[in-house]
């Protein structure tokens, strides 16, 4: 692209200001991203899951108490105001989770689920626990996934309280879509750029690494920005307009609209067929099995029984089976966003896709991991080169929280695993972990603050992340965690897998450490003669 002397120097200004302004916070989100792509299996690696059978399963139904049953037995003891729905999944460690609820506007003017819900061992029909309140306060205080929820919301809102939170990483997600159009544009020789690499100096090194790594992974970037700015503007932005546009304000109305069934009412008590061969059906018509249901009006004549599919191996994302709840008869299959499939309704599905990378198992989560640590790279070297040209003391600051940033913040997220390990089990992990994280970085500030010094501050921080991946392993194993044979024998080797990510993680780093302080000893050992002559 034909650019004049001046406008480069513009987009230059432009490309490098957008990484500096939110540069720190832009890389908090894309590290926590990269591990936010593995939420599920952390969830199901720091909760010890060694049941691999689905609830839902009409094959597990069949052998062990079938889930009508359940549900039969269980509708008695909830208010009769909670029998407006009822939604059946599967809980992280693999029991029924059975919800009773209703819908509600709260305080705040936004729709919720409120009930009871219960946790059942299938095998055994006994129920484990249960409870009454929001889906939201569920989700919130569950303790099996105390650690990968904290980690996603980090990644998604930074912590911070909504809606605030999401406009601020759809801020984040707009400058990194600036950074990445500028950096393209300005790029003359894209093609030449993408292959070139000089080793001969190391200044010239560091600048063909980022923009190597940075053309290379454009693409990959201009995706996650788009998709992360659109579910962050969505959620606190777009659907409340929608809301108050197309629906006067309400928001029931809007997704009763979008996603819920289109049912003539009728209020008529009916016993319906069992949720089981509804199941059934549903494997025999797609191959595989639900892991969500949710059954509006039940009992009533207008039951809608609503069967959500998990993406095929060939897709991107997954369709709901609908069938009529008073007699099982199969009705449609529905995409989930709309009644009937649409343009609009597919872009929206691989949205979520695109952004975690969950389309293809385990090797798409690698890809995306990848270039997510790619696009880490690209942040911390864009900053460090924009530093280094402005030498002094007037931006040691900016070191200083480059340090703080590219050491700190996955050393705090460390620190989050290790609050949840040490308070697993006692009901209060959903509290602790997050309070580990800001403990961890408190004595990071602190400390970074005390030494002020950002090439030791970063070898220290290595060394203490280092040592935390071991600890977060050796706690996992002594809270109770199942062993690599037990893991190994149930199926559950992703368990053993992120042991031996963090082991070798941790190595390399405490390797690196003592690597950079003996480099630094024999600077010393040159400096002294020198500095004494």
């Amino acid at each position: 692209m034909a650019l004049s002397q001046e406008t480069t120097k513009q987009l230059v200004v432009i490309h490098g200001w957008s990484g500096i302004l939110l540069g720190i916070l832009l890389y908090a989100v894309l590290v926590t991203g990269m591990v936010a792509v593995f939420s599920e299996e952390i969830s199901h690696w720091s909760a010890g899951l060694v049941n691999t059978e689905n609830p839902l399963s009409p094959s597990v139904a069949a052998d062990a108490t079938p889930l009508q049953d359940i549900v039969d037995r269980l509708e008695p003891q909830v208010n009769p105001e909670f029998i407006e729905e009822v939604a059946l999944s599967a809980t992280t460690k693999g029991d029924l989770n059975v919800f009773f609820h209703r819908h509600q506007t709260n305080d705040e003017g936004v729709i919720e689920e409120y009930g009871t819900a219960f946790e059942v061992d299938m095998s055994t029909g006994e129920v484990l626990e249960q409870k009454t309140g929001t889906g939201l306060e569920f989700f919130r205080t569950d303790e099996d996934r105390a650690l990968s929820r904290f980690l996603v919301s980090v990644h998604t809102e930074l912590h911070l309280p909504r809606p605030w939170g999401l406009l601020l990483t759809g801020i984040l997600g707009l400058m990194m879509m600036v950074a990445a159009v500028s950096g393209l544009i300005m790029h003359r020789h894209l093609l030449k750029d993408i292959f070139t690499l000089r080793r001969n100096n190391p200044l010239l090194a560091v600048k063909d690494t980022h923009t190597v790594a940075g053309s290379w992974g454009l693409p990959f970037a201009f995706v996650l920005a788009f998709t992360g700015s659109f579910f962050s503007f969505a959620g606190s932005v777009g659907l409340p307009i929608m809301a108050m546009v197309g629906f006067g304000g309400d928001q029931e109305k809007m997704f009763q609209v979008m996603i819920g069934s289109q049912a003539e009412e009728n209020k008529t008590p009916v016993q319906g067929p069992a949720i089981d061969s509804m199941l059934r059906d549903v494997k025999s018509r797609v191959g595989m099995d639900a892991n969500f249901v949710v059954i509006e009006h039940y009992g009533r004549a207008d039951a809608s029984a609503n069967f959500f599919l998990p993406a095929p191996e060939e897709g991107l994302s997954g369709d709901t089976l609908v069938y009529a709840g008073a007699t099982g008869e199969f009705i449609k299959r529905k995409p989930f966003l709309g009644q009937q499939p649409s343009v609009g309704s597919d872009l929206f599905s691989i949205m979520a896709p695109l952004h975690f990378g969950n389309f293809g198992g385990l090797i798409s989560k690698a890809v995306w991991f990848a270039l997510g640590f790619a696009m880490c790279f690209v942040t911390v070297t864009g900053i460090n080169m924009w530093l280094h040209r402005r030498p002094g003391g007037s931006f040691n600051w900016l070191r200083i929280g480059m340090g703080i940033s590219t050491y700190g913040i996955p050393l705090a997220l460390l620190g989050s695993g290790v609050a949840f390990f040490l308070t697993y089990g006692s009901g209060n992990a959903s509290f602790w972990t997050p309070v580990g994280f800001l403990l961890s970085s408190a004595v990071v500030l602190g400390y970074a603050g005390w030494l002020r010094d950002s090439e030791r501050l970063n070898h220290h921080f290595l060394l203490v992340s280092g040592v935390l991946c071991l600890v977060v392993v050796l706690l996992r194993l002594a809270t109770g965690g199942p062993g690599w044979m037990t893991a190994l024998a149930a199926q559950q080797s992703i368990i053993v897998t992120v042991d031996l990510l963090l082991m070798l993680g941790g190595a390399a780093m405490i390797y690196r450490y003592r690597v950079a302080a003996r480099n630094r000893r024999r600077l010393q050992n040159i400096a002294q003669p020198l500095s004494a002559g």
